[in-house]
């Protein structure tokens, strides 16, 4: 069994089975994530008498978000890999690639009045920051645009979280191949983030 986390958003946890279907699925929609992710954890792996020894490993959604959210599953990967427990990160912006979309965008609200575009084409991927009136202003009839929820700024896109529940096998098979803990993926660097002088 492998436990699925992210708090990039709001909490998010599953298990998965070792042909990678989900056999329980949950989000809580609490964006305090540090109050109540270990209480989660723990009751989902209880209700299923499952002990974290018995794990595989854990599939970990590391971003992009911002720093207090991420930080929540991130601290909690990095204690129980120091137990044994392997941790396969990935971002939220390659998962209709895991999926066989080949071209689509990603957008998530990165505050600050700023949205996290992500492109991704046949030439090339792209990563930038745009303004949200710069948002409110893109023409979004084109197929595949994705944001976490469905629902970003009152406008409707495609819903990442139903394409996990959807295509778990073909998106964590590619994580698992991939083997890799990522780190977390913030919408800016820490400098830019904080007001922090670049010379420290």
């Amino acid at each position: 069994m492998y436990l699925f986390l992210d708090s990039s958003l709001y909490i998010q946890i599953g298990l998965l089975d070792a042909d990678l279907n989900w056999k329980h699925y949950e989000m809580v929609p609490n964006k305090k994530g540090s109050q109540v992710l270990h209480s989660i954890i723990y009751s989902s792996l209880n209700d299923h008498n499952i002990k974290v020894q018995d794990l595989k490993g854990i599939f970990l959604a590391n971003g992009p978000g911002s720093y207090t959210g991420i930080r929540v599953a991130e601290g909690v990967c990095q204690i129980l890999e120091m137990e044994g427990l392997p941790i396969y990160s990935f971002y939220h912006f390659e998962v209709p690639s895991f999926a066989e979309v080949k071209e689509y965008k990603f957008f998530a609200e990165a505050f600050k009045g700023e949205v996290f575009q992500y492109s991704l084409k046949l030439t090339g991927e792209d990563f930038e920051l745009i303004s949200e009136k710069s948002f409110n202003l893109l023409d979004l009839s084109e197929d595949h645009l994705y944001h976490l929820e469905g629902l970003l700024m009152d406008r409707e896109l495609d819903n990442l979280y139903d394409l996990y529940k959807k295509e778990p096998t073909k998106i964590f098979s590619q994580v698992l191949k991939r083997a890799k803990h990522l780190p977390p993926y913030y919408y800016r660097p820490e400098e830019k983030e904080f007001n922090l002088p670049r010379n420290r």
